[in-house]
């Protein structure tokens, strides 16, 4: 008996022919050899209902002709009044008229029905045995797979049948989505386009329903594409089987799916939501493990919310942004969702632009030590004030920079700012004491190059005169990589903090590895630290911790004399925060500290 990971693999390669002339033969030999049966067919249904023709017919190691049998007197009659349909043995004598299982010798039988994506019925799939049929616990799974796609397959190409046209039948090749056998982005977007010219004329509604889903990415990457095209098809079966009269099911593509409503209202949207996400209830069980998914939903409302096939599109995709950051994972489209839609995009064109341009600038908040109260460095900070859009937050430019791919390139920058910052300090005859810090970003530690690229922007900066702030998350995506880069930054004369201290979840025997000489500790900590208890004793433990390690400690965010006098006690070794000094720019920190 075949080990599961290996049927499964087998079924995928099976799969892998949709939408060719060889879809059928190619998939009827990958099931003889998965479910170890002499015989595997694939029959379509006739129009008379009561016949099937083979349309691919595998028998003890090669294809035969193409046939007609009559339904009547065979197993196959009751295949297609169920679901799986299994004789173990004896079916011969069960079934005495039926000449193929006399000539062929057959003893047992499993069959399955095929299904349209739409739900009708096309035909059937069966696997005979001269012997009874000792199938695997995973044999089910295999057949209802193959089923989905083989009746996808068997409706596509009885769509392509009723065209005459060779030029109809090459186009409709562009039509279908090959992994699940429903219509793919393109098919979609002309039967929308169709639809809003009828629901326009007719005065109707329509409906659009955007569903996203959750964790399949994930499980894509770890678990390879093969089961990840397996759960995809196995996802467009339970929407197939979902479908009502005036709906159309399609794959965008990636994890995504789009469903039409016809004739609808806000209400009936809403119980179709519920449809759709329901069927994701259960978990999809594929090579003996269990892959839990679920959905966002984003939905739009013709002549409503939009009245063009594009604009519908666009606001059931903007719903959907929204519907990923909702509890409920489901959002209809509102006019307010437009309009931040267009802030957002203008924030974003307008930051490139900042970047590219040269209009950031930087802000200095100085650092001192609580033991002697002399300046010890400074945290170089990021700001932007636009012509139109006034001050914009870090904490708003920032994530878009992340969310842009620009962070990288927003990193490089403030440390050759901070560089010019320092040189030009120099030059008016007041060097900076300590370090000047600048913060890198998680995704800049992904680089393994990270190093070289620091050392050449700050060659001209005398060793130790810089430091680097690295996030505790940053760190822990690819600590071997950290621990190699933060040791090289640290040969070459950087000094290094952790930053945000005690909100990750770093590995103690990591951190002692890490080239880092100071642990920062989040002002969330130090603000409340007064009076919690509970914040009390993590800022207490973090310099305990740093104090064993040999580290110093910089404490955010100290805003009152009592904060610092508290932190002094504990043996805190450095302050920041708007008690000492708010962040100024360079000609201010100079006069005010240098």
């Amino acid at each position: 008996m075949m080990a599961p990971e290996d049927a499964f693999r087998l079924l995928a390669d099976g799969l892998g022919k949709a939408g060719t002339p060889q879809a059928f033969d190619h998939l009827v030999e990958r099931i003889s050899t998965i479910l170890d049966g002499e015989h595997v067919l694939i029959g379509k249904l006739l129009s008379d209902s009561a016949s099937i023709r083979t349309v691919a017919f595998w028998s003890k190691g090669a294809f035969q002709p193409t046939s007609v049998y009559a339904l009547t007197g065979t197993p196959c009659e009751h295949v297609l009044d169920g679901e799986v349909c299994e004789f173990a043995d004896g079916v011969r004598q069960r079934f005495p008229d039926d000449t193929m299982l006399e000539e062929l010798g057959v003893e047992s039988y499993v069959g399955i029905p095929l299904r349209a994506p739409q739900g009708h019925l096309v035909g059937l799939l069966a696997v005979l045995s001269s012997r009874p049929l000792e199938l695997a616990a995973y044999a089910p799974e295999v057949l209802r797979i193959a089923a989905a796609q083989a009746g996808a397959e068997m409706a596509r190409r009885a769509e392509e049948e009723k065209r005459r046209s060779s030029d109809y039948r090459i186009q409709q090749l562009i039509y279908w989505d090959s992994v699940t056998g429903l219509p793919n982005r393109r098919y979609f977007m002309e039967r929308l386009e169709e639809a809003c010219e009828q629901a326009r004329l007719r005065d109707n509604c329509l409906g659009l329903l955007y569903l996203d889903l959750q964790r399949f990415r994930q499980i894509n990457d770890t678990q390879g594409h093969e089961l990840g095209d397996l759960i995809l098809a196995e996802i467009a079966g339970r929407f197939g089987a979902q479908t009502e009269p005036g709906e159309f099911v399609a794959r965008l593509g990636g994890d995504e799916f789009m469903v039409l409503l016809t004739d609808t209202r806000p209400a009936a949207m809403a119980h179709a939501i519920e449809r759709y996400r329901n069927s994701l209830t259960a978990p999809i069980q594929l090579s003996e493990r269990s892959f839990s998914i679920s959905a966002s939903v984003g939905a739009a409302l013709f002549p409503r919310d939009a009245d063009t096939a594009q604009s519908l599109f666009q606001h059931a995709s903007i719903a959907l942004n929204h519907a990923k950051r909702d509890s409920s994972r489901t959002r209809f489209f509102t006019a307010t969702m437009a309009d931040e839609l267009h802030q957002y995009e203008l924030l974003q064109l307008r930051f490139s632009e900042a970047l590219a341009k040269g209009k950031l600038s930087l802000a200095f908040q100085p650092q001192f030590s609580l033991k002697t109260g002399k300046l010890t460095g400074a945290e170089a900070l990021c700001r932007w004030h636009d012509e139109i859009l006034g001050h914009v937050s870090p904490g708003t430019f920032i994530p878009l920079a992340e969310e842009q791919g620009l962070i990288c390139a927003l990193g490089e920058w403030v440390l050759e700012a901070a560089c010019q910052q320092l040189m030009a300090w120099e030059r008016q005859g007041k060097p900076f004491p300590g370090r000047l810090c600048v913060n890198v970003s998680a995704q800049q530690m992904d680089d393994p190059r990270l190093a070289e690229h620091i050392q050449r922007i700050a060659m001209r900066v005398p060793p130790g005169k810089l430091g680097l702030e690295l996030t505790e998350s940053g760190l822990m995506r690819n600590p071997e990589q950290t621990v190699r880069i933060t040791r090289a930054l640290c040969k070459a004369g950087f000094s290094m903090a952790i930053d945000d201290f005690g909100t990750g979840y770093s590995s103690l025997s990591y951190l002692k590895r890490f080239a880092a000489d100071t642990l920062k500790i989040d002002m969330s900590f130090v603000q409340d630290m007064l009076k919690s208890s509970h914040d009390h004793a993590i800022v207490a433990t973090i310099i305990a911790m740093a104090q064993t390690l040999g580290m110093l400690t910089v404490a955010e965010g100290v805003e009152a004399a009592e904060q610092a006098e508290a932190l002094r006690a504990l043996g805190c070794t450095g302050v920041q925060g708007f008690h000492f000094g708010r962040p100024v720019d360079g000609a201010t920190f100079a006069e005010l500290w240098l």
